[in-house]
Protein backbone atom coordinates (compact mmCIF):
# COMPACT_ATOMS: atom_id res chain seq x y z
CA UNK A 1 0.00 0.00 0.00
CA UNK A 2 1.39 3.90 -0.69
CA UNK A 3 -0.01 6.73 -1.08
CA UNK A 4 -1.80 6.19 -4.51
CA UNK A 5 -3.70 3.79 -1.86
CA UNK A 6 -4.80 6.86 0.55
CA UNK A 7 -5.64 8.90 -2.13
CA UNK A 8 -8.09 6.36 -3.98
CA UNK A 9 -9.36 5.07 -1.41
CA UNK A 10 -10.60 8.56 0.02
CA UNK A 11 -12.56 10.03 -3.04
CA UNK A 12 -14.29 6.77 -2.89
CA UNK A 13 -15.27 7.08 0.72
CA UNK A 14 -16.44 10.76 0.04
CA UNK A 15 -18.68 9.26 -2.84
CA UNK A 16 -20.09 6.55 -0.09
CA UNK A 17 -20.93 9.07 2.27
CA UNK A 18 -22.48 11.54 0.31
CA UNK A 19 -24.92 8.42 -0.85
CA UNK A 20 -25.63 7.63 2.99
CA UNK A 21 -26.78 11.06 3.18
CA UNK A 22 -28.37 11.94 0.62
CA UNK A 23 -30.62 8.91 0.96
CA UNK A 24 -30.61 7.81 4.27
CA UNK A 25 -32.58 4.56 5.72
CA UNK A 26 -32.90 2.79 2.16
CA UNK A 27 -31.46 -0.11 0.77
CA UNK A 28 -28.93 0.99 -1.29
CA UNK A 29 -27.35 3.78 1.03
CA UNK A 30 -27.02 0.69 3.80
CA UNK A 31 -24.82 -1.42 1.36
CA UNK A 32 -22.54 1.52 0.37
CA UNK A 33 -22.17 2.64 4.04
CA UNK A 34 -21.38 -1.42 5.16
CA UNK A 35 -19.15 -1.99 1.73
CA UNK A 36 -16.73 0.74 2.05
CA UNK A 37 -16.79 0.83 5.81
CA UNK A 38 -16.11 -2.94 5.67
CA UNK A 39 -13.56 -2.21 2.55
CA UNK A 40 -11.78 0.61 4.55
CA UNK A 41 -11.35 -1.47 7.70
CA UNK A 42 -9.76 -4.25 5.27
CA UNK A 43 -7.34 -2.42 3.66
CA UNK A 44 -6.02 -1.09 7.22
CA UNK A 45 -5.26 -4.17 8.49
CA UNK A 46 -3.50 -5.34 5.65
CA UNK A 47 -1.67 -2.09 5.64
CA UNK A 48 -0.50 -2.75 9.29
CA UNK A 49 1.27 -5.91 8.38
CA UNK A 50 3.99 -4.14 7.11
CA UNK A 51 4.17 -1.34 9.54
CA UNK A 52 7.62 -1.25 12.05
CA UNK A 53 8.38 1.42 14.35
CA UNK A 54 6.78 3.37 17.09
CA UNK A 55 3.74 4.33 15.14
CA UNK A 56 2.98 0.73 14.92
CA UNK A 57 1.20 0.42 18.25
CA UNK A 58 -1.21 3.52 17.80
CA UNK A 59 -2.20 2.92 14.48
CA UNK A 60 -2.90 -0.71 15.69
CA UNK A 61 -5.37 1.01 18.43
CA UNK A 62 -6.72 3.01 16.05
CA UNK A 63 -7.63 0.07 13.77
CA UNK A 64 -8.93 -1.79 16.86
CA UNK A 65 -11.55 0.96 17.09
CA UNK A 66 -12.47 1.16 14.04
CA UNK A 67 -12.81 -2.58 13.41
CA UNK A 68 -15.42 -2.23 17.05
CA UNK A 69 -17.60 0.28 15.36
CA UNK A 70 -17.73 -1.75 12.33
CA UNK A 71 -18.68 -4.55 14.21
CA UNK A 72 -21.47 -2.74 15.99
CA UNK A 73 -22.94 -1.71 12.72
CA UNK A 74 -23.09 -5.25 11.78
CA UNK A 75 -24.17 -6.79 15.24
CA UNK A 76 -27.24 -3.72 15.38
CA UNK A 77 -28.34 -5.05 11.51
CA UNK A 78 -28.51 -8.92 12.63
CA UNK A 79 -30.20 -7.86 15.87
CA UNK A 80 -32.62 -5.68 14.07
CA UNK A 81 -33.58 -8.49 11.70
CA UNK A 82 -33.64 -11.25 14.63
CA UNK A 83 -35.71 -8.69 17.39
CA UNK A 84 -38.91 -7.15 16.21
CA UNK A 85 -38.44 -4.13 18.97
CA UNK A 86 -35.01 -3.17 19.59
CA UNK A 87 -34.72 -0.83 22.65
CA UNK A 88 -32.97 2.23 22.63
CA UNK A 89 -29.74 0.68 24.07
CA UNK A 90 -28.77 -2.45 22.56
CA UNK A 91 -25.02 -4.46 22.90
CA UNK A 92 -24.30 -2.73 19.74
CA UNK A 93 -23.81 0.76 21.98
CA UNK A 94 -21.02 -1.20 24.14
CA UNK A 95 -19.21 -1.47 20.88
CA UNK A 96 -19.35 2.11 19.82
CA UNK A 97 -19.19 3.34 23.23
CA UNK A 98 -16.05 1.76 23.85
CA UNK A 99 -14.18 2.89 20.62
CA UNK A 100 -13.46 6.53 21.51
CA UNK A 101 -11.30 5.50 24.69
CA UNK A 102 -9.45 2.93 22.45
CA UNK A 103 -9.43 5.79 19.81
CA UNK A 104 -8.14 8.31 22.20
CA UNK A 105 -5.97 6.02 23.84
CA UNK A 106 -3.89 5.68 19.85
CA UNK A 107 -4.08 9.06 19.53
CA UNK A 108 -2.16 9.54 22.86
CA UNK A 109 0.25 6.87 22.32
CA UNK A 110 1.49 7.96 19.07
CA UNK A 111 1.61 12.05 20.56
CA UNK A 112 3.96 10.36 23.25
CA UNK A 113 6.30 8.48 20.58
CA UNK A 114 6.36 11.90 18.51
CA UNK A 115 7.24 13.73 21.38
CA UNK A 116 9.65 11.75 23.42
CA UNK A 117 9.39 12.77 26.62
CA UNK A 118 7.92 16.72 26.25
CA UNK A 119 4.30 15.53 25.96
CA UNK A 120 3.61 17.50 29.54
CA UNK A 121 2.99 21.26 28.13
CA UNK A 122 0.52 19.74 25.35
CA UNK A 123 -1.33 17.48 28.17
CA UNK A 124 -1.82 20.45 30.28
CA UNK A 125 -3.38 22.52 27.47
CA UNK A 126 -5.24 19.50 26.22
CA UNK A 127 -6.55 18.95 30.01
CA UNK A 128 -7.28 22.83 30.30
CA UNK A 129 -9.83 22.44 26.97
CA UNK A 130 -11.26 19.78 27.98
CA UNK A 131 -12.74 21.61 31.42
CA UNK A 132 -14.23 23.83 29.17
CA UNK A 133 -15.77 21.42 26.38
CA UNK A 134 -16.64 18.90 29.51
CA UNK A 135 -18.28 21.73 31.54
CA UNK A 136 -20.60 23.21 27.90
CA UNK A 137 -21.25 19.20 27.26
CA UNK A 138 -22.76 18.47 30.67
CA UNK A 139 -24.48 21.84 30.89
CA UNK A 140 -26.53 21.81 27.61
CA UNK A 141 -26.22 18.01 26.63
CA UNK A 142 -26.14 15.80 29.76
CA UNK A 143 -27.87 17.62 32.16
CA UNK A 144 -31.55 18.49 29.80
CA UNK A 145 -31.41 14.44 29.12
CA UNK A 146 -30.91 13.78 32.53
CA UNK A 147 -33.80 16.46 33.90
CA UNK A 148 -36.89 15.37 35.12
CA UNK A 149 -35.87 11.67 34.68
CA UNK A 150 -34.70 9.08 36.43
CA UNK A 151 -31.19 6.99 35.99
CA UNK A 152 -32.06 4.58 33.37
CA UNK A 153 -29.94 2.90 30.45
CA UNK A 154 -30.85 5.41 27.85
CA UNK A 155 -30.09 8.63 30.15
CA UNK A 156 -26.99 6.90 31.33
CA UNK A 157 -26.04 6.04 27.49
CA UNK A 158 -26.86 9.56 26.35
CA UNK A 159 -24.39 11.02 29.29
CA UNK A 160 -21.75 8.41 28.06
CA UNK A 161 -21.22 9.59 24.88
CA UNK A 162 -20.45 12.98 25.14
CA UNK A 163 -18.42 11.82 27.87
CA UNK A 164 -16.22 9.76 25.84
CA UNK A 165 -16.33 12.65 23.50
CA UNK A 166 -14.55 14.69 25.82
CA UNK A 167 -12.03 11.96 26.52
CA UNK A 168 -11.47 11.74 22.09
CA UNK A 169 -11.01 15.69 22.15
CA UNK A 170 -8.40 16.10 24.77
CA UNK A 171 -6.60 13.04 22.59
CA UNK A 172 -6.84 14.87 19.25
CA UNK A 173 -6.19 18.31 21.17
CA UNK A 174 -2.84 16.86 22.97
CA UNK A 175 -1.78 15.54 20.11
CA UNK A 176 -2.32 18.71 17.99
CA UNK A 177 0.08 20.61 20.26
CA UNK A 178 2.70 17.98 20.94
CA UNK A 179 6.05 18.64 18.97
CA UNK A 180 6.31 16.54 15.48
CA UNK A 181 5.20 17.65 11.97
CA UNK A 182 1.79 18.04 11.29
CA UNK A 183 1.53 17.76 7.73
CA UNK A 184 1.44 14.15 5.62
CA UNK A 185 -0.98 11.83 8.08
CA UNK A 186 -1.83 14.36 10.41
CA UNK A 187 -3.87 16.66 8.65
CA UNK A 188 -5.91 13.32 7.95
CA UNK A 189 -5.88 12.16 11.37
CA UNK A 190 -7.31 15.86 12.50
CA UNK A 191 -9.86 15.89 10.11
CA UNK A 192 -10.94 12.39 10.56
CA UNK A 193 -11.58 13.19 14.40
CA UNK A 194 -13.31 15.82 13.54
CA UNK A 195 -16.00 14.30 11.32
CA UNK A 196 -15.94 11.57 14.33
CA UNK A 197 -16.54 13.88 17.21
CA UNK A 198 -19.11 15.96 15.17
CA UNK A 199 -21.50 13.15 13.77
CA UNK A 200 -21.11 11.12 16.87
CA UNK A 201 -22.27 14.72 18.91
CA UNK A 202 -25.07 14.70 16.37
CA UNK A 203 -26.57 11.07 16.41
CA UNK A 204 -26.54 10.91 20.13
CA UNK A 205 -27.54 14.23 21.17
CA UNK A 206 -29.74 14.81 18.24
CA UNK A 207 -32.85 12.96 19.34
CA UNK A 208 -32.71 14.16 23.36
CA UNK A 209 -32.48 17.98 22.13
CA UNK A 210 -34.94 17.47 19.22
CA UNK A 211 -37.26 14.95 20.13
CA UNK A 212 -38.79 15.92 17.04
CA UNK A 213 -36.16 14.90 14.74
CA UNK A 214 -36.90 12.34 12.17
CA UNK A 215 -35.11 8.98 12.25
CA UNK A 216 -34.23 9.78 8.46
CA UNK A 217 -32.27 12.87 9.23
CA UNK A 218 -30.54 11.09 12.46
CA UNK A 219 -29.54 8.34 9.50
CA UNK A 220 -27.75 11.53 7.18
CA UNK A 221 -25.53 11.72 10.28
CA UNK A 222 -23.92 8.07 9.47
CA UNK A 223 -22.61 9.54 6.01
CA UNK A 224 -20.17 12.21 8.40
CA UNK A 225 -19.33 9.34 11.03
CA UNK A 226 -18.60 7.10 7.16
CA UNK A 227 -16.32 10.10 6.18
CA UNK A 228 -14.67 10.29 9.29
CA UNK A 229 -13.80 6.63 9.32
CA UNK A 230 -12.35 6.39 5.90
CA UNK A 231 -10.61 9.50 6.82
CA UNK A 232 -9.12 7.65 9.59
CA UNK A 233 -8.32 5.07 8.36
CA UNK A 234 -6.69 6.76 5.14
CA UNK A 235 -4.03 7.67 7.94
CA UNK A 236 -2.89 4.21 8.08
CA UNK A 237 -2.64 3.97 4.46
CA UNK A 238 -0.79 6.85 4.09
CA UNK A 239 2.95 6.34 2.83
CA UNK A 240 4.38 8.67 5.84
CA UNK A 241 2.14 6.58 8.49
CA UNK A 242 5.25 4.75 9.96
CA UNK A 243 7.47 7.84 10.50
CA UNK A 244 4.34 9.58 11.92
CA UNK A 245 5.10 8.80 15.45
CA UNK A 246 9.54 8.98 15.05
CA UNK A 247 10.29 11.86 17.57
CA UNK A 248 10.69 15.12 16.09
CA UNK A 249 13.40 17.93 17.33
CA UNK A 250 11.98 20.35 19.83
CA UNK A 251 10.48 23.01 18.45
CA UNK A 252 10.70 26.08 21.08
CA UNK A 253 8.26 28.35 19.24
CA UNK A 254 5.36 29.27 20.37
CA UNK A 255 2.53 27.08 18.14
CA UNK A 256 -0.35 29.61 17.40
CA UNK A 257 -2.97 27.23 18.19
CA UNK A 258 -1.76 27.31 21.92
CA UNK A 259 -2.80 31.15 21.98
CA UNK A 260 -6.31 30.28 20.68
CA UNK A 261 -6.97 27.84 23.00
CA UNK A 262 -6.11 29.31 25.88
CA UNK A 263 -8.05 32.60 25.11
CA UNK A 264 -11.40 30.45 24.17
CA UNK A 265 -10.57 28.51 27.69
CA UNK A 266 -10.03 32.05 29.90
CA UNK A 267 -12.75 33.43 27.94
CA UNK A 268 -15.97 31.16 27.90
CA UNK A 269 -16.64 30.90 31.87
CA UNK A 270 -16.57 34.81 32.70
CA UNK A 271 -18.74 35.21 29.50
CA UNK A 272 -21.36 31.99 30.06
CA UNK A 273 -22.07 33.66 33.81
CA UNK A 274 -22.30 37.16 32.92
CA UNK A 275 -24.92 36.30 29.73
CA UNK A 276 -26.51 32.71 30.44
CA UNK A 277 -28.79 31.71 33.46
CA UNK A 278 -28.01 28.46 34.89
CA UNK A 279 -29.59 26.29 37.75
CA UNK A 280 -27.92 25.94 41.14
CA UNK A 281 -25.93 22.72 40.07
CA UNK A 282 -24.61 24.47 36.93
CA UNK A 283 -23.71 27.50 39.33
CA UNK A 284 -21.49 25.13 41.21
CA UNK A 285 -20.17 23.35 38.37
CA UNK A 286 -19.29 26.57 36.54
CA UNK A 287 -17.13 27.35 39.93
CA UNK A 288 -15.41 24.15 40.31
CA UNK A 289 -14.38 23.83 36.61
CA UNK A 290 -13.55 27.41 36.99
CA UNK A 291 -11.29 26.61 39.78
CA UNK A 292 -9.77 23.67 38.28
CA UNK A 293 -9.55 25.51 34.89
CA UNK A 294 -6.93 28.26 36.95
CA UNK A 295 -4.97 25.77 38.47
CA UNK A 296 -4.30 23.96 35.12
CA UNK A 297 -3.41 27.56 33.76
CA UNK A 298 -1.42 28.63 36.76
CA UNK A 299 0.71 24.89 36.35
CA UNK A 300 1.40 25.98 32.70
CA UNK A 301 2.40 28.91 33.54
CA UNK A 302 4.98 27.83 36.16
CA UNK A 303 6.43 25.54 33.11
CA UNK A 304 7.30 28.49 30.86
CA UNK A 305 8.41 30.59 33.64
CA UNK A 306 10.88 27.18 35.28
CA UNK A 307 11.53 26.77 31.50
CA UNK A 308 13.02 30.00 30.93
CA UNK A 309 14.76 30.18 33.83
CA UNK A 310 16.48 26.94 33.04
CA UNK A 311 17.29 27.89 29.59
CA UNK A 312 18.69 31.47 30.65
CA UNK A 313 21.02 29.37 33.15
CA UNK A 314 22.15 27.56 30.40
CA UNK A 315 22.96 30.44 28.53
CA UNK A 316 24.86 32.11 31.30
CA UNK A 317 27.03 28.95 31.86
CA UNK A 318 27.80 28.88 28.29
CA UNK A 319 28.82 32.28 27.76
CA UNK A 320 31.59 32.08 30.70
CA UNK A 321 32.55 28.46 30.24
CA UNK A 322 34.11 26.74 27.61
CA UNK A 323 31.83 24.32 24.87
CA UNK A 324 34.40 21.27 25.02
CA UNK A 325 36.19 21.06 28.48
CA UNK A 326 33.29 23.09 31.02
CA UNK A 327 36.17 25.27 32.12
CA UNK A 328 35.93 29.28 32.13
CA UNK A 329 36.86 30.70 29.53
CA UNK A 330 38.62 34.28 28.68
CA UNK A 331 35.95 36.66 29.55
CA UNK A 332 35.04 34.70 32.63
CA UNK A 333 39.30 35.09 33.45
CA UNK A 334 39.47 38.13 32.99
CA UNK A 335 36.45 39.25 34.75
CA UNK A 336 37.58 37.05 37.90
CA UNK A 337 41.52 38.88 37.10
CA UNK A 338 39.73 42.32 37.91
CA UNK A 339 37.88 41.53 40.58
CA UNK A 340 41.75 40.33 42.38
CA UNK A 341 43.56 42.63 41.64
CA UNK A 342 40.69 45.27 42.59
CA UNK A 343 41.47 44.03 46.06
CA UNK A 344 44.80 42.36 46.50
CA UNK A 345 45.29 40.07 49.32
CA UNK A 346 48.95 39.47 50.29
CA UNK A 347 51.31 38.46 47.81
CA UNK A 348 48.13 38.87 44.84
CA UNK A 349 46.52 36.38 42.55
CA UNK A 350 49.15 34.09 40.48
CA UNK A 351 48.58 33.33 36.85
CA UNK A 352 49.66 29.86 35.71
CA UNK A 353 49.95 29.80 31.90
CA UNK A 354 50.30 26.02 30.41
CA UNK A 355 50.41 25.01 27.02
CA UNK A 356 50.53 21.46 26.81
CA UNK A 357 53.58 19.64 24.77
CA UNK A 358 52.99 16.34 22.18
CA UNK A 359 49.48 17.54 22.08
CA UNK A 360 50.45 18.14 18.17
CA UNK A 361 51.88 15.06 17.88
CA UNK A 362 48.22 13.27 19.25
CA UNK A 363 46.12 15.43 17.03
CA UNK A 364 48.11 14.51 13.84
CA UNK A 365 48.27 10.68 14.86
CA UNK A 366 44.85 9.63 16.70
CA UNK A 367 42.89 12.37 14.48
CA UNK A 368 40.87 15.42 16.45
CA UNK A 369 38.79 12.73 18.44
CA UNK A 370 41.61 11.71 20.52
CA UNK A 371 42.84 15.12 20.42
CA UNK A 372 39.63 16.48 22.66
CA UNK A 373 39.87 13.55 24.91
CA UNK A 374 43.10 14.61 25.78
CA UNK A 375 42.31 18.29 26.40
CA UNK A 376 38.48 16.81 28.29
CA UNK A 377 41.06 14.71 30.37
CA UNK A 378 43.60 17.67 31.10
CA UNK A 379 40.61 20.05 31.94
CA UNK A 380 38.94 17.25 34.65
CA UNK A 381 42.70 17.16 35.93
CA UNK A 382 43.22 20.94 36.35
CA UNK A 383 39.93 21.06 38.33
CA UNK A 384 40.65 18.06 40.39
CA UNK A 385 43.81 19.88 41.65
CA UNK A 386 42.45 23.44 42.22
CA UNK A 387 42.11 24.48 46.27
CA UNK A 388 39.23 26.87 47.19
CA UNK A 389 38.99 30.27 45.01
CA UNK A 390 41.12 28.85 42.50
CA UNK A 391 40.15 29.32 39.20
CA UNK A 392 40.59 26.87 35.83
CA UNK A 393 40.39 28.20 32.63
CA UNK A 394 40.81 27.13 28.51
CA UNK A 395 41.90 30.07 26.38
CA UNK A 396 41.90 28.14 23.15
CA UNK A 397 43.35 24.86 21.51
CA UNK A 398 45.98 23.77 24.06
CA UNK A 399 46.43 26.64 26.20
CA UNK A 400 45.07 26.58 29.94
CA UNK A 401 45.44 28.83 32.80
CA UNK A 402 45.24 28.26 36.80
CA UNK A 403 44.47 31.51 38.76
CA UNK A 404 45.35 30.81 42.24
CA UNK A 405 43.87 33.48 44.15
CA UNK A 406 45.65 33.41 47.47
CA UNK A 407 48.66 32.37 47.18
CA UNK A 408 51.34 33.22 50.37
CA UNK A 409 54.52 33.68 48.23
CA UNK A 410 57.23 32.33 45.30
CA UNK A 411 57.21 29.27 47.29
CA UNK A 412 53.76 28.63 47.24
CA UNK A 413 53.42 29.68 43.52
CA UNK A 414 56.62 26.85 42.78
CA UNK A 415 54.95 24.30 44.52
CA UNK A 416 51.74 25.09 42.69
CA UNK A 417 53.62 24.93 39.45
CA UNK A 418 55.05 21.39 40.32
CA UNK A 419 51.82 19.87 41.00
CA UNK A 420 50.14 21.09 37.64
CA UNK A 421 53.24 19.76 36.15
CA UNK A 422 53.43 16.20 37.35
CA UNK A 423 49.63 16.20 36.82
CA UNK A 424 49.69 16.75 33.46
CA UNK A 425 52.76 14.86 32.80
CA UNK A 426 50.76 11.52 33.51
CA UNK A 427 49.90 9.23 30.68
CA UNK A 428 46.42 9.64 28.97
CA UNK A 429 44.63 6.26 28.58
CA UNK A 430 41.87 5.76 25.88
CA UNK A 431 41.72 2.05 26.24
CA UNK A 432 44.65 0.14 25.08
CA UNK A 433 46.32 3.54 24.12
CA UNK A 434 48.24 6.05 26.26
CA UNK A 435 49.12 9.44 25.09
CA UNK A 436 52.57 10.94 26.46
CA UNK A 437 51.73 14.47 27.01
CA UNK A 438 53.35 17.63 29.44
CA UNK A 439 53.24 21.24 29.74
CA UNK A 440 55.29 23.87 29.28
CA UNK A 441 53.90 26.82 32.42
CA UNK A 442 54.91 30.01 32.48
CA UNK A 443 53.67 31.86 36.18
CA UNK A 444 53.46 35.66 36.80
CA UNK A 445 52.37 37.00 39.90
CA UNK A 446 50.18 40.77 40.40
CA UNK A 447 53.39 41.40 43.39
CA UNK A 448 56.02 41.49 40.97
CA UNK A 449 54.39 43.97 38.57
CA UNK A 450 53.80 47.29 38.74
CA UNK A 451 49.94 48.38 38.66
CA UNK A 452 49.09 44.86 37.17
CA UNK A 453 46.15 44.39 34.89
CA UNK A 454 44.50 41.33 34.39
CA UNK A 455 46.36 41.88 30.27
CA UNK A 456 49.41 42.60 31.68
CA UNK A 457 49.24 39.87 34.32
CA UNK A 458 48.44 37.48 31.35
CA UNK A 459 50.86 38.48 29.25
CA UNK A 460 53.39 38.21 31.79
CA UNK A 461 52.38 34.33 32.04
CA UNK A 462 52.22 33.95 28.55
CA UNK A 463 55.97 35.38 28.02
CA UNK A 464 57.42 33.11 30.87
CA UNK A 465 55.30 29.63 29.28
CA UNK A 466 57.07 30.62 25.67
CA UNK A 467 60.87 31.06 27.27
CA UNK A 468 59.92 27.37 28.82
CA UNK A 469 58.96 26.39 25.82
CA UNK A 470 62.10 27.68 23.81
CA UNK A 471 64.15 26.10 26.19
CA UNK A 472 62.65 22.77 26.10
CA UNK A 473 62.78 22.91 22.20
CA UNK A 474 66.65 23.80 22.54
CA UNK A 475 67.56 20.97 24.86
CA UNK A 476 65.99 18.64 22.86
CA UNK A 477 67.73 19.90 19.70
CA UNK A 478 71.12 19.60 21.24
CA UNK A 479 69.89 16.06 22.96
CA UNK A 480 69.26 15.04 19.43
CA UNK A 481 72.97 15.73 18.08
Amino acid sequence: MNRLTARSVLPIGAAAALVVAAAPGTRYSHGAYLIMYSTAVALGWWRLRTFRGPARGGFIMIMVAETMWLAGDVLYDVLERLVPTLGDVTPSDALWVAGNPILAAGLLRLARRRSAGRLRNGLLDGLTMAIVVAWLFGQYLVLPAAQNQRLSPDVALAALYPLTDVLLFVAVTVLVLSPGAKGGPGRFLIAAVVLELLGDLLESTGPVIFPAISDDTISRFDGILLLGNVLLICTVLHRDAERFADPRPDDRRLHPARVVFLGVALLTFPIMAALVTVSLAGRISLICSAVLLTGLILARFLLVVRDQERTQAILAHQAGHDMLTGLANRPALIARLNTELAQPVGYGPVICYLDLNGFKQVNDRYGHAAGDLVLVEVAGRLTRALRPGDLAARLGGDEFVVLAADATGERDASALVERLRDLIAEPVRDGDREYEIGASIGVAAAADLTGPTADTLLAAADAGMYAEKAARRTLLGATSL
